[in-house]
């Protein structure tokens, strides 16, 4: 009678186990590093919590990436012209999704896009210096394009 307790007792943890993970029980995963596509997405509570793949990137991209809910506005309003605006699967609306690929409720999806590119970066640190210089958000929409826009 032990015997078939013992048997019984591992089986019913792995069931249980395997039920969880199917329906979506457990630890959520959102909250690490994971591909999405070409990039890696991770979940945060807010622009102040920075993202861990930022470890492997400079001084000067971490610090980009520091500021962008300082310039969030701005950076909606801004197109970037390293191509990801034309990407056929998920298409960057704005400089800000190089950066960020989703804000609600949950918190902030980071993106490491930006950190990859020198395009993108250069136009985040030129609407910081830009700002820092007191220009509006309209006088630096206008000089993202003149500096930035091929066809300009």
């Amino acid at each position: 009678m032990k015997a078939k307790w013992l048997l019984a007792l591992p089986a019913a943890v792995l069931a249980g186990g395997i039920l969880m993970v199917a329906c979506g029980g457990g630890v959520s995963k959102d909250s690490e590093p994971h591909r999405h596509g070409n990039e890696t997405w991770e979940l945060e509570a807010s622009y102040s919590d920075m993202p861990s793949f930022l470890d492997k990137f400079s001084g000067r991209t971490k610090h980009l990436y520091s500021i962008v809910g300082d310039y969030e506005e701005v950076m909606k309003m801004v197109n970037c012209y390293c191509g990801c605006m034309k990407y056929e699967d998920d298409p960057h609306a704005s400089l800000l999704r190089c950066y960020v690929a989703d804000k609600n409720e949950t918190g902030i999806t980071w993106t490491d896009h930006s950190g990859q590119c020198g395009i993108c970066t250069e136009e985040l640190a030129k609407i910081e210096e830009w700002s820092k210089e007191g220009k509006t958000p309209e006088q630096i929409h206008q000089l993202i394009e003149d500096n930035f826009n091929p066809n300009a």
